[in-house]
């Protein structure tokens, strides 16, 4: 039944909801804090959303011409507002334990002059939304990068910086024979407007030339987060080993609780976190042997359902049935294979262009063991539906070179920056090895353990493999493709991959 108001309590709901007599609208207007305390009370009254924000405004417990704003905060000046939602966050938040209702208050966040090293931290964090620079449309600039804070007040502060301009210095030189010699391979066509030309001629240089670009380099990234997830995010940052990470959690939480002030209240170092990192990295020197410098693989599939199309067939039934997951999966085992290939294509078959597979592929998991260049990672690890556990960015896997770049001539300049770069990082990674990964160009490989359901396998075959993508992670989509349709080929043949090869792939 839909809120029946008066016209004066219209009036007064009107700027905050986008309507007053239906039973589904959205809110807007209000402060994060107070959304989240109407959420809140979803579980606790009778009475509707609408109807309890009325009750707040006419009762002034919320004050909506201040809200809950910065100036208040920061001359130390609680309104009453203010103090409600504190109060009321403390008794339901804190007292009782409902930590879901921060998960109504969302925050946008602008992370400006930071390095790559901190944004994969950042971005480990599952439950939000990111937006990154772009190593393929801005050209970086050649004189933004961090100076790491421990590098800068130790005798490695000059190689450090010298190391990192060479890189950016060659980075920015190269960029418009790398241009010119893109056009001279690939000419505009007839039909193909110049702008457009220019663009993915530039997009692909930028591709090619990032592998120059050191860790340390400036970036922007966008995120919006819950409340909730934030205060997790901010915990794990200002327990980071990293200066600059902690420090970034800390202007971060500065800034959100300008927003939400009274939901970040548990966001602070934790000793559980940065302890544990410390003595597991001990455990690992101690008890684990140095592994050999052979040629690694780029994918291995290191662990896959043997009896998948059998899992895969019960799990589609599962929801139909009224029958226990044991009893179906042993009727399914009975199956010809004819009749469990019947079930997965019934379930596959029909998918459009723009349809993501559905659920029952999540009960399905791969494990990858994948080698990749830095670059290529940055991109990868957006696939946030995975469990991902990296190793340091290090010299140990050696680093990727693009063909292109040595088709031009440019090789032995690519290889020099490598070089000096190898040699800065193995110099300061004696006393700092921490910070020494800022210095590694991002063609530098690192290895990370994937684990995906089969249906994110679904989606990042299909996004990570098409035309646009960087050369570097189609590779990279192409090959764990190949390993799912050696071991279950009959489910691989649903996936849609972009096998091609494509000069100007943005064209």
């Amino acid at each position: 039944m839909s809120d029946d108001f008066t016209r004066e309590e219209i009036a007064v709901l009107a700027p905050y909801v986008t309507n007053t007599h239906r039973p589904i609208y959205a809110l807007k207007n209000l402060p994060e804090e107070v959304v989240a305390v109407l959420f809140a009370y979803y579980s606790r009254s009778r009475e509707s959303l609408r109807r309890n924000l009325l009750k707040l405004i006419q009762e002034r417990d919320v004050d909506l011409e201040s809200g809950l704003n910065v100036s208040s905060l920061e001359m130390g000046e609680l309104t009453a507002a203010q103090e409600k939602a504190r109060q009321f966050h403390e008794k339901w938040v804190v007292g009782y334990g409902h930590a879901s209702v921060a998960e109504h208050a969302v925050v946008h966040l602008a992370i400006e002059d930071v390095s790559i090293i901190a944004t994969k931290i950042i971005e480990d964090t599952r439950l939000a939304s990111y937006t990154e620079k772009s190593t393929r449309y801005v050209l970086f600039d050649g004189e933004k990068f961090c100076r790491v804070p421990r590098l800068m007040q130790s005798p490695y502060a000059t190689l450090y910086e010298d190391t990192v301009r060479f890189l950016l210095n060659t980075y920015v030189a190269l960029v418009s024979q790398v241009v010119t010699c893109i056009k001279t391979r690939v000419p505009r066509r007839t039909a193909q407007g110049e702008r457009a030309y220019e663009t993915a001629c530039h997009a692909k240089a930028y591709d090619l030339l990032r592998y120059l670009l050191p860790a340390a380099i400036l970036t922007n990234l966008g995120l919006t987060i819950n409340a909730r997830a934030l205060e997790h995010l901010l915990t794990k940052l200002l327990s980071d080993p990293l200066e600059e990470v902690r420090d970034i959690g800390a202007a971060l939480k500065h800034e959100a609780e300008k927003v939400v002030p009274t939901l970040l209240k548990y966001a602070d170092y934790n000793a559980y976190v940065a302890e544990t990192d410390q003595a597991i990295r001990q455990l690992s020197q101690d008890s684990l042997a140095e592994g050999d410098h052979l040629e690694t693989p780029a994918v291995t599939l290191v662990r896959f359902p043997e009896d998948a199309e059998e899992q895969l067939a019960a799990a589609i039934l599962y929801g139909y049935t009224a029958v226990s997951w044991l009893q179906i999966v042993e009727q399914v085992g009975k199956l010809s294979a004819e009749a469990r290939a019947r079930i997965i294509d019934e379930y596959l078959h029909r998918r459009g262009p723009h349809d993501q597979p559905l659920r029952a592929l999540e009960h399905l998991y791969y494990t990858f063991e994948i080698v990749l260049d830095y670059g290529a990672y940055r991109d990868i690890q957006r696939h946030r539906m995975a469990t991902q556990t990296r190793q340091p960015l290090s010299t140990r896997y050696g680093y990727s070179v693009p063909g292109d770049l040595v088709a031009y001539g440019l090789g032995d300049a690519f290889r020099t920056c490598m070089e000096q770069a190898a040699d800065a990082y193995n110099r300061i990674a004696e006393e700092y090895p921490l910070e020494a990964q800022y210095v590694l160009p991002l063609a530098y490989r690192t290895r990370v353990l994937f684990t995906w359901n089969l249906r994110e396998l679904f989606h990042f075959i299909q996004l990570r493999s098409a035309k646009q993508g960087h050369f570097s992670y189609r590779r990279i989509a192409q090959q764990v493709y190949a390993e799912i349709e050696r071991v279950h080929p009959a489910l691989a043949r649903y996936i849609r991959v972009d096998q091609a090869d494509y000069q100007l792939g943005r064209l």
